[in-house]
Parts: C-alpha cells; structure tokens; sequence
C-alpha cells in the first residue's frame, strides 16, 4: 500500500459513506495526510415536473454544507493534519471521478458501496462503479 498524502472521501449521508468516511479518517490519520471531503448536490434528482426557481438546489446545498461541517469536526477531533472540503451541485459520477480529484490532487479516493439494487444499477448505474472504472488514482469501495 502507497504512503498516500491527498485522500479524497465521497459522502452523501448513506451508511455506505460513513464507512467510507470512517476509512478515509483511518488512512488519513495512519499517513498524516490531507483529508479531502467531497458531497455533490445531483441536480438530475430533482423533479422537472417541480416548479424549479432554484430554490431546491440552494436547500440542498445548504444541508449538505451543514452535514459536511459535521465530518470536518470528526476529522479534526481525530487529528487529521489538513481537511479540504468540496461542495458542489452537478453529476455526481463526472465530478468524483475526474474534476474535484485533479483540483484536490488526490492520489486514493475513498467511496461507499452503492445503496441501489440490481435492476437500479443497470438502469442509472452506480456513482462507485463509476469512479472505479474512471478515476485516475486508486479507488477504495467501504463495504
């Protein structure tokens, strides 16, 4: 296993994630690295039958602004030397496998297993999968 120094955790507030979260708290700790906290607020998700002023997308952001303030405590309680955090709306897949890990310059990116079930994963596809197939660095799926 490499000496990792950047490690970049995805999160959304399954159960899958605070495993991925308590990962990457453990790797970071272990390699005195930087921990990067990503969450993305999927803009696909919202209905486009909704009247839509954008109104959706800033609460949203806001609770995942919160949630990531929470994770950051845990970090620093848990001694992580430097925590990054990345709060952005998008694609979810697009953005953790390729933009936020170039920009935060991640050498492991840490994700939950997905929460979906077969025929949702054949249909939409997993964000994990994704990013396994995707990233440009190495890839830990929490179980």
């Amino acid at each position: 296993m490499e000496n990792y120094k950047q490690i970049l955790v995805a999160i959304d507030g399954s159960t899958q994630a605070d495993k991925a979260f308590q990962q990457a708290l453990d790797l970071a700790g272990k390699y005195q690295a930087t921990l990067g906290i990503a969450s993305i607020v999927d803009l696909r998700s919202f209905s486009p039958n909704v009247s839509y002023d954008g109104t959706l997308e800033k609460e949203a952001m806001e609770r995942v602004t919160t949630q990531i303030k929470e994770y950051v405590n845990q970090a620093e309680k848990a001694g992580v030397p430097e925590v990054k955090t990345y709060v952005e709306s998008g694609n979810p897949k697009r953005l953790l496998a390729k933009e936020i890990p170039e920009k935060f310059e991640a050498d492991l990116i840490i994700v939950g297993a997905t929460g979906m079930n077969r025929v949702e994963r054949v249909v939409l596809g997993s964000v994990s999968s994704y990013i396994l197939a995707r990233a440009m660095v190495d890839v830990l799926i929490a179980r």
